[in-house]
């Protein structure tokens, strides 16, 4: 059987699992599973870590109480309907849980740390895109002929490997529309600058290929899915033993400053 030199990670960024601008479109309606493969055969050259990337410069913040949080959400969604509501609520939760789940299990950021990466694809097209490589051999076989010829990682797949390919509905730029088009039925400019951070570093992420700008998207989808439009410690807490994730707070929405 042919061995795969690459393993399936779950990396649905918020863009790839959420629909057109279209208003009436509701993200849960949209397929969210979607397999990458990421070849893990040579180490990583990056250093960065996942403590690296949410480590906060000794500062302490103070996290809302649930009592503020539902004060909070009451003033920022007044005068939408019930309807933009629940759009905006579940697209940003499951954009956060997609990206959350990327991060804690696949590493996802250490791994955009790399400009070259291909899961950048996710940002950058749609359609059918490359997110992987496939070769018809162990790991021992791949450093030895890499050895033997003095290839890099890229030369010898290059060489010898076959592009691993998936779908890809929706690339940085539609997510961009959708939050633009959710940001129409808001009327608090707290809220719709909160928004527009998001849309800002994706479409900066998109540009640069930076991992800051990703990890940056997470931490707002974050507090606004776990701090904001729901109540994570007590709505997620409820559900799983372990809520260091859910009880952590960033500190960045525009609402709370």
């Amino acid at each position: 059987m042919k061995k795969i030199a690459s393993v399936f990670a779950y990396f649905i960024l918020c863009f790839s699992i959420m629909g057109c601008s279209q208003k009436s479109e509701n993200a849960m309606n949209v397929p969210v599973k979607i397999s990458i493969k990421q070849d893990t055969i040579i180490e990583s050259e990056s250093q960065t870590t996942t403590e690296d990337i949410n480590s906060i410069d000794d500062l302490e913040i103070q996290i809302p109480s649930k009592e503020e949080v539902l004060a909070m959400r009451e003033l920022v969604l007044e005068g939408m309907t019930n309807e933009d509501i629940e759009r905006l609520t579940d697209n940003m939760k499951v954009a956060n849980l997609r990206l959350e789940s990327a991060y804690l299990n696949d590493n996802v950021f250490e791994k955009l740390s790399d400009k070259d990466s291909l899961y950048w694809n996710y940002f950058d097209q749609k359609g059918d895109i490359q997110v992987g490589w496939s070769y018809d051999g162990d790991s021992s076989d791949i450093r030895r002929i890499m050895e033997e010829e003095n290839l890099s990682k890229n030369e010898f797949y290059e060489k010898y490997g076959e592009p691993v390919m998936e779908y890809n509905r929706f690339d940085a730029e539609n997510f961009i529309d959708l939050v633009q088009d959710m940001q129409i039925s808001i009327q608090n400019e707290m809220l719709i600058a909160d928004l527009q951070q998001l849309i800002d570093l994706t479409s900066l992420a998109a540009e640069t290929h930076e991992m800051k700008y990703a990890n940056e998207m997470y931490k707002i989808l974050h507090d606004l899915d776990y701090f904001l439009l729901r109540y994570g410690i007590e709505d997620v807490g409820k559900y799983t033993t372990d809520k260091s994730v859910v009880a952590k707070y960033y500190g960045v929405l525009e609402v709370y400053k």
